[in-house]
């Protein structure tokens, strides 16, 4: 049987835009964060150095290349690229443009929807709106959003699952009225010659309220760590982290309650083999067993948001090689058993969460070997 594709999430936030040249200072990007990180304790793995040297900007077709050329070498089929998109409004839409006009970029890609209002939660003012997501319920907006990704969709590298192209939501409960926001989105892509979209709920914490949008989607993928670490299998769960559940609440309280959050903690270590057995126990299995949902599961390595979050941030550990390959393997085996098409990897370039493939001078090119040890040949 042959192998699934592996996915890694693709984060694009390393140049300079104007918005945020007003939000966080003239020419931020990530690797602001990153480079300015210091270690909490002692064998603490910061600041996290690309190992050429390069702190890249994705909108160089040069980049892109490399990139892509990379990751195919060690296994990687395909990018999973974030799209930003408020009512209209793009943000660090460049790389994405940029893949999309220069197909010598060989490798595949879907598109993930980061349907999110972005706030200073970073600094401990998530009260505070830099740009807000009101998924508004107008189908001239949704025809606008359609027809701006719709080359994306044609795109002959794009990910495809029955013959659709794959698109994943990332706050799939933040969608207004999902229902026909999708019906349209499908005639429209039937109307430009495709078969619909295959559309996948991304889930990183636990759905509290009405679920019904879920209705809506062909699939469901388990973003990790977060969605094990939040989980009520995972017993080691402060008081703090078990405020998921209140995400019922409207937006603006529930950010007032992230902010009590966030003056109550600092930072946390959390051991991965423990993560990684919730993973590994509760694969391919839902919860939603009344949604005919495809699931999927997701992987990572390491994790660590202190250039984000500093003394307050979430580090889960590293396993170590033995392990790593260990639990990717067996991630494998399950995702064959279970007729799986995608293992969905996080991250290819998350460098401000401490979760990259790319090499650094720490780990130099051994996740991406161990990647390569098991997702490197077709069995």
């Amino acid at each position: 049987m042959c192998r699934p594709k592996f996915i890694a999430f693709y984060f694009p936030q390393f140049h300079a835009i104007p918005e945020n040249d007003i939000w966080w200072g003239k020419g931020f990007n990530d690797w602001d964060l990153v480079k300015k990180t210091r270690p909490l304790f002692r064998g603490h793995k910061q600041p996290r150095v690309p190992l050429d040297g390069i702190y890249y900007n994705p909108c160089q077709k040069e980049t892109l290349i490399k990139q892509a050329q990379l990751a195919k070498s060690y296994g990687i089929d395909g990018f999973m690229m974030y799209h930003y998109w408020y009512d209209g409004k793009l943000l660090l839409e460049k790389p994405l443009e940029t893949f999309l006009k220069n197909r010598d970029i060989n490798v595949e890609f879907c598109i993930c929807w980061a349907n999110e209002t972005w706030t200073r939660a970073w600094i401990g003012k998530p009260e505070e709106i830099l740009i807000e997501q009101k998924h508004s319920e107008d189908e001239k907006l949704w025809t606008a959003h359609f027809n701006y990704l719709l080359p994306f969709f044609k795109d002959p590298r794009a990910i495809k699952k029955d013959g659709k192209p794959v698109f994943v939501v990332y706050q799939p409960h933040l969608i207004k009225n999902t229902k026909a926001m999708f019906r349209l989105w499908n005639e429209l892509a039937r109307q430009n010659g495709l078969e619909g979209l295959y559309y996948i709920a991304n889930k990183n914490h636990s759905y509290t309220g009405n679920i019904s949008f879920l209705e809506c989607y062909d699939a469901l993928l388990k973003f990790q760590p977060r969605e094990a670490h939040n989980s009520k299998f995972f017993k080691e769960r402060t008081i703090v982290d078990r405020m998921q559940f209140l995400r019922i609440l409207p937006s603006s309280v529930f950010r007032y309650l992230q902010k009590f959050k966030y003056k109550l903690y600092d930072y946390k270590i959390i051991d991965s083999d423990k993560i990684w057995q919730i993973i590994l126990s509760h694969a391919y299995k839902s919860e939603f067993s009344q949604y005919q949902l495809d699931i999927y599961e997701s992987g990572y390595f390491e994790w660590d948001n202190t250039p984000r979050y500093n003394d307050k941030a979430r580090i889960f550990t590293d396993p170590g090689r033995e392990s790593k390959l260990k639990y990717l393997r067996e991630l494998k085996n399950k995702a064959i058993e279970n007729h799986a098409a995608f293992v969905f990897w996080n991250a290819w370039n998350e460098w401000s969460e401490g979760a990259h493939l790319e090499p650094d001078t720490s780990s130099e090119y051994e996740n991406l070997e161990i990647v390569k040890e098991i997702f490197g040949t077709e069995n």
